[in-house]
């Protein structure tokens, strides 16, 4: 029994080890390309996050950017939006971005004659998707928008098929 145990750890280390080797980046094209490709993406990140929110904090070399939060007052009390972009490797060899909308409700207690101030504690009552969805499409826009619009062009203006309107298509019924 001692022996198929020992049989079976010596076939698994170097699987394992094998399986948690990963392909780097060996050549000096391949780091160069990850950096402009990191730049691009950094560069998309905190320009959309600048113009919709006022940045908090930003780490380049973290991939972390924080917008300060976004209050509202309603109905039901103060409501506040906390927005943070994170930029991470990607499977495929690039860079991604996640965006994080969290949406937060004011829940305070007013203290009765007393000198203390009220204590105000933040309740997550969700995220806000459509938020994020709008600002990844952003970034995206703005860190594809050279070779995205020149794609798109050229499968819309192809010469070699005219493009036909629904109304030439009833024409053909």
């Amino acid at each position: 029994m001692k022996d198929i145990m020992k049989l079976f750890v010596l076939a698994l280390i170097p699987l394992l080890f094998a399986l948690g080797c990963t392909r780097s980046p060996r050549t000096a094209t391949d780091v160069q390309l990850l950096v402009r490709d990191y730049d691009a993406t950094w560069d998309a990140v905190f320009a959309v996050m600048s113009r919709h929110f006022l940045i908090a904090e930003a780490s380049r070399s973290n991939g972390i950017v924080q917008a300060a939060p976004v209050r509202n007052d309603g109905r039901m009390g103060q409501a506040e939006t906390r927005v943070s972009a994170r930029i991470f490797p990607a499977r495929s060899g690039g860079y991604d971005v996640e965006i994080r909308a969290v949406n937060y409700l004011e829940i305070s207690e007013p203290y009765n004659l007393s000198s203390r101030t009220p204590r105000y504690d933040w309740v997550m009552v969700g995220f806000d998707q459509k938020l994020q969805a709008e600002l990844l499409n952003e970034i995206d826009t703005v860190r594809y928008e050279g070779r995205s619009a020149a794609r798109q062009n050229a499968f819309l203006q192809s010469p070699e098929e005219p493009v036909i309107t629904p109304a030439e298509l009833r024409l053909q019924d």
